[in-house]
């Protein structure tokens, strides 16, 4: 879905506080093309350290008003902020938080959300929160976003990284335990898939994320990587060429030494 006149008034608004240390992560990052699956009921900014947190905001905050619109602070702490800016009977919350530094890939330069969260990074933070809370939200993300050329056992595999209490299999039993569905939610976000598709297709793609893991697991391969192929494209270690690729402090486009610059 496209993103709703307000969400795209307010990000030009605060676009030119957006940068790499300041930059659009959540939900929105994954869904805002207009053949997205769903509506995001906000918007998230992410940062790297605390002090970024109250610098983007306060100077959001001025810009919003500046231009017009009605802000509520609703949280307004040093590590997390959340406002409702509204103008002209149509509303939208903005959050900003301190999240980790340590991602696979570097922040994007984006024409519509201007600087935003690597989409392999940001389904790889959905199947962490998705195994510590069950929101449908977390669900519909997944399905639709982690399936063929980004593939959910990839994402999982991955996501391990970020959470050194969890093995690849163990954050998969815990997205499986939060798999639940509220057809009402479904119809807010405009998905158009029903639950029991949904739900189908959820099943499927935990059973085959369920057997790639043990085979990898088998195979001795290291957990918490992403494999990509020369080009830096997501693969599996199973592909031709494929290289393990891992995590770093502000991340880094994978480069194969002494094969292509």
């Amino acid at each position: 879905m496209p993103l709703t006149a307000i969400q795209s008034e307010v990000l030009k608004t605060i676009s030119a506080n957006r940068s790499p240390e300041s930059h659009i992560a959540g939900g929105i990052a994954l869904n805002f093309a207009p053949g997205s699956p769903r509506f995001s009921e906000d918007i998230d900014i992410f940062h790297d350290v605390e002090e970024a947190v109250v610098k983007a905001s306060d100077l959001d905050v001025m810009c919003l008003e500046t231009a017009g619109f009605n802000v509520e602070r609703q949280i307004w702490t040093p590590l997390f902020r959340r406002i409702s800016a509204s103008k002209s009977g149509k509303s939208v919350k903005v959050e900003w938080a301190q999240d980790s530094a340590w991602r696979f890939f570097p922040i994007q330069r984006d024409a519509v959300l201007y600087w935003k969260l690597h989409p392999f990074d940001a389904l790889t933070n959905k199947a962490l929160t998705m195994a510590a809370r069950a929101e449908t939200r977390d669900l519909v993300d997944l399905v639709s976003h982690a399936s063929g050329i980004v593939p959910l056992h990839s994402v999982v595999w991955a996501a391990s990284a970020k959470d050194a209490g969890f093995t690849p299999l163990s954050l998969l039993e815990w997205m499986r335990r939060n798999a639940r569905i509220d057809a009402p939610v479904l119809k807010e976000m405009g998905v158009s898939l029903a639950a029991t598709e949904l739900k189908n297709r959820w099943l499927e793609l935990a059973e085959l994320t369920e057997v790639r893991i043990n085979e990898a697991a088998h195979d001795g391969l290291e957990p918490g990587v992403v494999f990509t192929d020369l080009d830096g494209a997501i693969s599996w270690y199973t592909q031709s060429g494929a290289v393990a690729h891992h995590a770093k402090l502000g991340g880094v486009f994978p480069k194969i030494e002494g094969v292509r610059d």
